[in-house]
C-alpha cells in the first residue's frame, strides 16, 4: 500500500510540474503589433534591420534587439505562407503602427528592404523580397535556434544562408 502511495504522489509531482511548464510556456508575455498576425511584439518608432555575427552561420540579419532573422525557404517573393500556428512559431518582423518602412542598420541594403501585406494582418518587414521572421525559442542576441528548422534558414545581407538538410513543413 505505501509503495502505491508513493508513486501516486510522485506521479501526480511529474504532472504538476509538467502543467505549470505547459502554462508557462503558453504565458509568454507577448504584446502583439497593431495589425495582428500572431506577429513580434509591439515595436514603437521605427524597426531597423541591421547584421551582427551569429555563430555557426556568420554574418546575419538582426532586428533591432539583435535577435536573428530568418526566411522560409519554401516561400516566394511577394507570397506568405507562414500563418496560423506557423506565425506563432514564427513571427513575422512586423512594422509597428504608423511606420511606412524598415530602417537600414549597419551592413544592410536600403533598396533591398521592403514590406508585404500579410493575409492575417499587419505589415511584414522584407529583405530581397522574402519576409522576414524571428524565431520564438530565439531568446538572447546571437542564437540561431531555428537554422534549418521546418524550413527556415538564417537570413543574410546576401540573401542566403547555409541550407538546411530539413525539409519544410510550413
Amino acid at each position: 500500500m505505501e509503495t502505491r502511495l508513493r508513486k501516486s504522489v510522485r506521479l501526480v509531482g511529474v504532472v504538476s510540474v509538467v502543467g505549470l511548464m505547459l502554462m508557462s510556456a503558453c504565458a509568454k508575455s507577448t504584446t502583439p503589433s497593431a495589425g495582428g498576425g500572431g506577429g513580434s511584439p509591439a515595436q514603437s518608432g521605427s524597426t531597423t534591420i541591421s547584421t551582427a555575427s551569429v555563430s555557426g552561420v556568420g554574418t546575419a540579419l538582426v532586428d533591432a534587439k539583435g535577435l536573428t532573422l530568418y526566411y522560409l525557404t519554401t516561400e516566394t517573393p511577394g507570397k506568405i505562407k507562414c500563418t496560423g500556428s506557423c506565425a506563432s512559431a514564427w513571427p513575422p518582423l512586423l512594422l509597428p503602427t504608423g511606420a511606412t518602412s524598415a530602417t537600414a542598420g549597419s551592413g544592410v541594403e536600403a533598396s533591398k528592404l521592403g514590406t508585404i501585406a500579410r493575409p492575417d494582418g499587419g505589415t511584414q518587414v522584407t529583405y530581397n523580397g522574402m519576409p522576414l521572421y524571428l524565431f520564438a525559442s530565439d531568446q538572447a542576441p546571437g542564437q540561431d535556434t531555428g537554422q534549418g528548422v521546418e524550413g527556415f534558414n538564417v537570413a543574410t545581407a546576401s540573401g542566403m544562408a547555409a541550407s538546411s538538410s530539413s525539409g519544410g513543413r510550413y
